[in-house]
């Protein structure tokens, strides 16, 4: 598969899903401050999404640009191509981090309502959390794999 084709499918889906996980990750932002919340608890809440956001933003806008700037190229020098991965992994990992960094805040997100629903949201955010870091070692380790073959 040429490598537009393969650029043009990951953009695509990393971008989709950015730009509508910063438009949740914002409006969850404001609806805590909205209601005016004042907690500790609340003020992490409102961090923690307003950085996930912020975030994917970056994870969109990398892909966005990737994909204008690649537009009609088949192919690339290696040394272009070094260039566009590096730019990928940094907006891929801005990605996972705004989805850790959302799971993490959904979690909390049960404790402003009362404590036995923090409880509960924390225990499902825990296993997200868990299930997440299992997915991303496995993926880490097939593109190490896929790296080495020839």
């Amino acid at each position: 598969m040429p490598m537009r084709e393969i650029l043009e499918l990951q953009t695509g889906q990393v971008a989709f899903i950015s730009g509508l996980m910063s438009g949740f990750s914002l409006s969850i932002a404001a609806h805590v401050l909205r209601y005016g919340i004042r907690s500790g608890t609340a003020q992490l809440v409102f961090i923690l999404f307003l950085l996930s956001s912020l975030l994917f933003l970056v994870a969109l806008y990398v892909d966005v640009r990737l994909s204008i700037e690649l537009a009609g190229f088949d192919t690339l020098p290696q040394s272009l191509l070094d260039k566009v991965v590096l730019v990928r992994t940094i907006g891929t990992s801005c990605a996972t981090s705004a989805l850790f960094l959302f799971v993490v805040a959904t979690g909390l997100l049960g404790w402003l309502a009362t404590p036995a629903t923090g409880i509960v949201s924390s225990l499902i955010a825990a296993a997200s959390l868990t299930t997440l870091w299992f997915i991303w070692q496995n993926i880490n380790a097939l593109s190490e794999a896929l790296g080495k073959l020839p």
